[in-house]
């Protein structure tokens, strides 16, 4: 289980919620920590994290957790799961991308419009939160930033997920 997630993230000097039972919450134990997928919520267009319960908990389709965690309009991160989470679907590679190897992070948004030019549809705190706790979860797991993908690169067959709305390149050059 990845039960540091939470001391991490605040070793970076990010603002960290974390939901009850989050450390043992999850569909079963991580095999390995090799990608992060980074997306959106799709959610409502006001609120800090509105879609935390339906990441927390799952639709009638998909049991959650839908994410390891989620990341609200002001930046704060929100730790739902230590185990693995059903984020990714199929991947072009799931020993990287997939559920069972790939932290999954749901930032708030509500996907519109579907823009893969910058990140300014996204409150700037927000996208500079996304990037420092990226970051830190890179270096805490040895994560490349060649294995930081967006749902909408990971996904497959291509063209099946359009998330996250913002630019990828732009987003894992911020990374360094």
């Amino acid at each position: 289980m990845l039960t540091g997630l939470a001391d991490i993230l605040r070793g970076a000097g990010l603002n960290v919620v974390e939901e009850a039972g989050w450390k043992t919450r999850g569909h079963s134990v991580m095999s390995s920590v090799k990608g992060i997928v980074v997306h959106h919520t799709a959610g409502p267009a006001t609120g800090e994290y509105p879609s935390l319960k339906i990441v927390r908990d799952g639709r009638t389709d998909l049991p959650g957790p839908l994410s390891q965690l989620g990341l609200g309009r002001s930046g704060t991160w929100y730790v739902i799961a230590a185990g693995k989470s059903y984020h990714a679907g199929s991947t072009k590679d799931d020993t990287l991308f997939g559920n069972a190897n790939a932290i999954g992070i749901e930032a708030e948004g509500t996907g519109l419009p579907a823009d893969n030019s910058s990140h300014k549809n996204w409150p700037e705190v927000q996208w500079q939160s996304y990037v420092r706790g990226v970051k830190a979860l890179q270096a805490a797991y040895g994560v490349p930033t060649s294995n930081v993908l967006g749902h909408k690169e990971a996904a497959v067959p291509a063209g099946r997920k359009i998330d996250p709305n913002f630019s990828m390149d732009e987003f894992r050059a911020a990374l360094g």
